[in-house]
């Protein structure tokens, strides 16, 4: 994605990879990254809206893995809840459906340690 849009902004791409293209110490140098980093949440929520409407997930989508937890305020302020809920007549449905990043570096584990516990 950071390539493509360096293509149509005009602008030379460097060499990041997407760790650093999503670290805040490299998006705040480079409007590359912060754009790039802007579209991901978008296009982000636009998926996870699509996916809790197609499986009607009503207790809550969870986003976890490498890039989303992160990113901390930069994932709360950017347009993923608001793409998330754009849904036409749908937005007061997905509003109600809460979101969550999931930032426990092995949160598989809790789920074992919880079951062994019982």
């Amino acid at each position: 994605m950071y390539n493509t849009l360096s293509v149509i902004d005009g602008v030379p791409a460097l060499s990041y990879t997407a760790a650093q293209i999503t670290d805040l110490a490299i998006r705040v140098e480079d409007p590359l990254c912060v754009e790039t980093t802007t579209m991901f949440c978008a296009m982000l929520g636009t998926i996870a809206g699509n996916l809790a409407l197609t499986l009607g997930a009503r207790g809550g989508v969870y986003i976890g893995g490498g890039i989303v937890p992160r990113l901390g305020q930069t994932f709360v302020q950017s347009p993923f809840r608001q793409r998330f809920e754009a849904k036409g007549r749908f937005q007061t449905y997905l509003a109600a459906i809460p979101t969550f990043v999931v930032t426990h570096p092995l949160p598989a584990f809790l789920g074992c340690a919880t079951l062994l516990a019982q």
